[in-house]
Order: structure tokens, then C-alpha cells, then sequence
């Protein structure tokens, strides 16, 4: 019995429906952009004193690179450019990921402060221990996601 080997095939060209999906990853990574900028300026408390410079750094980098991601596969329909933008947002989401969960620079009582009164109770159950599931599976996704990008790139780079 002989395995096949598997080989996966990955294309520079971003169809139709896939520039659909990255516009909407686009308005996605805008608006937590603008969720969490609005908690900062507004002083909610979900950033306690332990969010500084650095911990700026680390959470709105990976979101500015994964939105340019998208931006350069919605605008050029293709992927290569975007990959380097998805290996360092996912690198550096893990690597943010695993400093938030040293730092911890949250308090997740607050995360539905920004929100309508009304939608509130949606985000209210979440505590600190979630957010920190959170981060923990970021860590995975980020390098996941890296790993991804950098084998789709060496396979279309031929």
C-alpha cells in the first residue's frame, strides 16, 4: 500500500468571492480597530495601568497588518503581496497573544462598555478566564495562520 503524496495547491490569483470575503475581513478588523480606540479614549477600564506603549504596539499591529492583508488582496486580486502582511500579523498576534497572557493588561468587566445599552448583555458573561482562553487560542491561530502563509508563499514563489 503506497501513500500519495499530498500536495497543496496555492494560487497568486484571489477569486471573486474570495476579494467579497476579504472586503468584509477589511470592515471586521475596522471596526475592532475602532471598538478598542474607543475604549481607550473613552477610559472604560477594560486597559488597566498594566497597557502601555508596548501593549499598544501589540494590539493594534497585527490588526493594521491583517487589515492591509485584506485591503492589498481586495485592490490587486492577488496574494502574494498580502502574504508577507498574514505571516508577520500572524507572528505577531501569537507572540502578542503569549505578552497578554504574561501582562495581562485587561479587565474583560468592561469589554461591553462601548457597546448600545442594548446589545450589552451579549458580551457581559465574559470574564477575565475567557479572555485569557482567547488569547491562548490566538497563540494557535497565529501561527497557524503564519505557517500557512509561508508555505503558500514558497509554493506560488516557484
Amino acid at each position: 500500500m503506497t501513500l500519495a503524496k499530498h500536495t497543496q495547491h496555492f494560487s497568486d490569483h484571489v477569486t471573486q468571492i474570495e476579494r467579497v470575503g476579504e472586503f468584509f475581513v477589511a470592515i471586521c478588523m475596522t471596526l475592532l480597530l475602532g471598538f478598542f480606540l474607543a475604549h481607550q479614549t473613552r477610559n472604560t477600564g477594560f486597559f488597566t495601568d498594566r497597557f502601555g506603549t508596548l501593549e499598544m504596539i501589540l494590539l493594534y499591529l497585527p490588526l493594521l497588518l491583517a487589515l492591509t492583508d485584506s485591503l492589498i488582496q481586495v485592490i490587486t486580486g492577488h496574494h502574494q503581496l498580502a502574504r508577507l502582511f498574514e505571516i508577520a500579523s500572524g507572528l505577531l498576534l501569537s507572540a502578542a497573544a503569549v505578552w497578554f497572557l504574561n501582562v495581562f493588561p485587561f479587565d474583560f468587566t468592561h469589554l461591553a462598555d462601548v457597546m448600545p445599552e442594548a446589545v450589552r448583555f451579549l458580551f457581559a458573561w465574559i470574564t477575565n478566564d475567557i479572555g485569557k482562553i482567547v488569547f491562548v487560542m490566538q497563540i494557535f491561530a497565529g501561527l497557524l495562520g503564519a505557517i500557512t502563509a509561508v508555505r503558500a508563499l514558497l509554493s506560488t514563489s516557484k
